[in-house]
C-alpha cells in the first residue's frame, strides 16, 4: 500500500473511533484550513507535513506515536511514490 493511502486510511479509522463525521470537522478542530486536508485526500498534495499530522493528532486526542503504531505502517506493507508532489 502506498504510504499516503495508509495515512488516509488511518485517519479515516481514527475518525470513526472518535465519532468525527467529516474531514471538515476534523480540519476545523485542528485549526487547519479545510482545503489542506481535502487537497491531501484528493491527491493534490502527496503527503501531509508532519506539523499538519501533529495538529490532526492533537485534535483527535492522540499522539503521533499512536497514529503510526498500526500494522498499516509496517515496513513490509508500505510503498512510497518516488515522484511525489
Amino acid at each position: 500500500m502506498l504510504l499516503n493511502n495508509a495515512i488516509k486510511l488511518r485517519l479515516d479509522n481514527i475518525m470513526k473511533e472518535k465519532n468525527i463525521v467529516s474531514k471538515y470537522e476534523l480540519s476545523c478542530n485542528s485549526g487547519l484550513n479545510p482545503s489542506s486536508l481535502n487537497d491531501f485526500y484528493r491527491n493534490k498534495i502527496a503527503y501531509p507535513r508532519i506539523d499538519t499530522l501533529y495538529l490532526l493528532c492533537e485534535s483527535l486526542g492522540i499522539t503521533l506515536e499512536y497514529f503510526f503504531n498500526d500494522p498499516l505502517f509496517n515496513r513490509d506493507n508500505i510503498e512510497v511514490e518516488k515522484d511525489s508532489k
